[in-house]
């Protein structure tokens, strides 16, 4: 049994809880952190309630678009890439808002952010899914560990954003918001880092897999 294999195989829960961080990304950093900034924001940047809002629908327009392109980029590049392309990206996009105030500027993160956002959460459950193939007993959990991964998210959210604003507020922040994006967008790069091994391993097995059976149906046809 190869290294690749030993990861996903031995170790499904471990892996589950990698994957998890996608989700974590997308969903509870990428989307719904911004429940948390948006009173900031609309103090500093003097918004009104329906600009504030289309904050909001520019994520879920961008996620819409997102979701109707990811198919696509996963038949071209595979459900790895996509998720790993995807995490890096929306990392960025939330790490750009900690340098921008223009609202036209910001209106464009969002809906990029959306986008992205969209290619990792379903990439991400397309691998939880084929992970879950591998351990049939376990899938449900293994599964369900992977969308846990939004409430994980959004703790980590709840709990760095006030901090982080207070720190920018104690140290004299024009935009004490900003810091929060990019501390939410450093801790995006971090989760990617640290899932990146373990879910490359899933595709690995389940190629090592695919390519053992067919040797094998070669084998016996002849």
């Amino acid at each position: 049994m190869s290294a690749l294999e030993n990861i996903s195989t031995t170790k499904p829960l471990l892996t589950a809880l990698a994957l998890s961080l996608g989700a974590a990304i997308s969903l509870g950093m990428t989307r719904f952190s911004y429940a948390l900034l948006l009173s900031p924001m609309r103090a500093d940047l003097g918004w009104n309630y329906l600009l504030a809002g289309s904050m909001n629908t520019a994520n879920a327009l961008g996620y819409f678009v997102g979701a109707l392109l990811t198919p696509a980029l996963m038949r071209r590049v595979g459900a790895q890439n996509a998720l790993f392309i995807g995490s890096i990206l929306a990392s960025i996009f939330m790490i750009l808002c900690g340098f921008v105030t223009d609202t036209n500027l910001l209106l464009l993160q969002r809906i990029m952010a959306g986008v992205t956002s969209a290619f990792v959460f379903i990439a991400g459950g397309v691998l939880a899914a084929r992970l879950g193939s591998l351990h049939l007993k376990r899938a449900g959990l293994l599964i369900g560990l992977y969308y846990g991964g939004t409430g994980f998210g959004i703790v980590l959210s709840a709990l760095l954003v006030p901090v982080t604003i207070d720190l920018a507020n104690a140290h004299g922040s024009a935009h004490a918001w900003q810091w929060a994006w990019l501390a939410l967008g450093f801790s995006c790069l971090m989760a990617v880092l640290i899932m990146a091994r373990p879910v490359r391993d899933i595709d690995g097995v389940i190629a090592a897999t695919g390519e053992h059976g067919k040797f094998k149906a070669q084998h016996t046809q002849k």
